[in-house]
């Protein structure tokens, strides 16, 4: 199969302080949906069990938030827990998320990979590791330790943008009350 072809020019750097180019936006826009659209290799998954994209991202977040509640693992991807709860039912029905009832509030339960669940995030994000480094297989370990901390660097100066606008719009919708 020929992979599809794409726009490989790099996009102009030179963009005053404070300007981002289209082509950067652009660029990081297509390489987000490569990777969402990266299949789920069926070896990583238990015998006839499917999993959707948004049941892996979730089984992601849950392996990085621990043990945690419905409505909290809701509030943290930013979706409405109605929204979730079906991804996580089959989640569970598939044996990859187990749900432990909360001692303190009988109506309320924490939600946990299993080890089966544990060993799909672990089996998918090699399966993807192994994808990203057919992709830079020319690369140099300079230009490999550029990239790696320049995205670091970008997610924390987005994490801290995204934040200070929501303090921003929290104190307006205070205002306005």
């Amino acid at each position: 199969m020929t992979p599809p072809t794409t726009d490989t020019t790099a996009p102009p750097i030179d963009q005053p302080p404070g300007r981002v180019s289209i082509g950067l936006e652009r660029s990081l826009t297509q390489v987000a949906q490569v990777i969402f659209r990266l299949e789920i290799p069926h070896d990583a998954l238990p015998d006839g069990a499917p999993i959707s994209r948004t049941g892996y991202w979730l089984l992601v977040r849950v392996s990085e938030q621990g043990s945690t509640r419905l409505s909290d693992l809701a509030e943290r991807v930013e979706l409405d827990t109605s929204t979730i709860s079906r991804q996580i039912r089959d989640l569970v029905a598939a044996g990859l998320i187990a749900r432990t009832p909360d001692p303190a509030d009988g109506r309320a339960a924490f939600l946990s990979l299993t080890e089966q669940g544990a060993a799909v995030v672990e089996a998918v994000s090699e399966s993807r590791r192994r994808v990203l480094a057919q992709a830079i297989a020319g690369w140099t370990d300079e230009e490999r330790n550029a990239l790696a901390s320049g995205l670091l660097r970008l997610g924390s100066g987005l994490q801290c943008v995204r934040d200070s606008h929501a303090l921003e719009s929290s104190a307006t919708h205070a205002g306005q009350r």
